[in-house]
């Protein structure tokens, strides 16, 4: 019943903001990669509410592509993929939980997760409460954030074959540079992964799952070749929703940000707008004012020097960013109207308020834009 009294809802309530997902280039972009190296993996990255565009509409769509796994932070997004709820099924592919995971919460029942290991004691809590668990074992190969050290690496495998109710499936590590296939850290990494390999081999250990890269070094011709010497999966998080170099053309942003006018203002020269008064006009200007701020993921930092488009007319962000109200020039959009569209942020790489450009006029990466789209937005998957 509670069901049927969310569908009805849900297809009769309209929404101000929107985050709308284009299935066909989330499901081409992952094509794209693949098809980089066909006996190379590529493994979705969910974390972060799949950067922001949705972890269960995404994991919905990725379901149908037969992936070696998810990669997501937590427990808690873990059951969000695995957990069917009103619109979504639990996922079928396999999750992998990167980050970490409280070990008292592994003793309450059987977990279907496969975990990020680099913690002994983690893992034989593991042994003994998730019994048939699949771990890939994380070794430091120079980032110096969470893995065990190359040092340490024999006695760790030595302990872990002891523990004979879990299976190590994979060998995993994070780079911390990818600025070219020169860059002397990328490459100590994969020297120091190669040997941690060695170290495996030696152990006796049989693992499937060697992986160390994710998106950066696959946009580089070099930089894979060198990934694909030592590794044989991609964990691909932002490429995947389309923040790529210019050159990689083939993937295509997937998310877009959309609001509606609801007022119209005309404001006279010399009066202010917003909090503190930051904007004064300098002419007679017409005003939209936008449902959404920094709460729903317009960035502050877009105050007085972002852009919204409306019908393809550039339209700039006048005075602060509020809480839940932005408010934009709209003098030059023909006959405005309430409940107009508006894109905040576009899929299209060449508008004034694409990711990458609304990124760099924040002094800032893409993916941090896209991780603060609130998830109370609705998420409307497009085509």
């Amino acid at each position: 019943m509670l069901d049927q009294i969310i569908k009805v809802f849900k297809k009769n309530y309209q929404v101000l903001n929107k985050i709308e997902i284009s299935k066909s280039r989330l499901i081409n972009n992952y094509k794209f990669l693949s098809l980089l190296n066909k006996k190379f993996q590529i493994t979705p990255v969910l974390k972060s509410n799949a950067y922001g565009h949705g972890i269960k509409e995404v994991g919905a769509i990725l379901d149908k592509v037969e992936a070696p796994f998810f990669c997501v932070d937590s427990l808690y997004e873990a059951y969000q993929l695995h957990k069917p709820a009103p619109f979504f099924k639990k996922v079928k592919t396999p999750i992998l939980i990167m980050g970490y995971t409280d070990p008292s919460n592994l003793s309450l029942k059987r977990l279907p997760f496969q975990y990020a290991v680099w913690d002994l004691e983690f893992a034989k809590v593991l042994n003994e409460y998730q019994k048939g668990a699949k771990i890939h074992i994380f070794v430091d190969t120079g980032m110096h954030r969470e893995g065990v050290s190359l040092e340490d690496l024999p006695n760790f495998l030595g302990e872990i074959k002891n523990l004979t109710n879990v299976e190590v499936i994979g060998l995993m590590s994070h780079l911390a540079s990818c600025i070219s296939h020169k860059d002397p850290l990328f490459n100590k990494q994969l020297n120091n992964f190669k040997e941690a390999k060695e170290i495996v081999k030696r152990s006796g250990l049989k693992i499937h799952w060697f992986h160390i890269s994710a998106s950066d070094p696959l946009m580089d011709k070099k930089s894979r070749k060198l990934v694909y010497q030592v590794s044989n999966l991609a964990r691909v998080g932002k490429a995947l929703y389309g923040i790529a170099p210019k050159q990689m053309k083939q993937l295509q942003p997937v998310l877009q940000f959309k609001t509606k006018i609801i007022q119209i203002k005309d404001i006279k020269r010399g009066e202010c707008i917003g909090y503190a008064g930051t904007y004064k006009a300098t002419r007679n200007i017409k005003v939209g004012v936008l449902p959404a701020g920094y709460n729903d993921g317009i960035d502050r930092r877009l105050s007085n020097k972002g852009v919204v488009l409306i019908n393809g007319v550039r339209c700039p962000i006048l005075g602060r960013v509020s809480m839940n109200i932005t408010s934009v020039d709209i003098s030059n959009v023909d006959n405005p109207f309430i409940s107009q569209e508006v894109i905040i942020y576009s899929n299209n790489p060449d508008d004034p308020n694409s990711i990458d450009k609304v990124a760099s006029l924040c002094d800032t990466i893409a993916h941090e834009i896209l991780i603060r789209e609130t998830p109370t937005t609705r998420r409307v998957v497009a085509d």
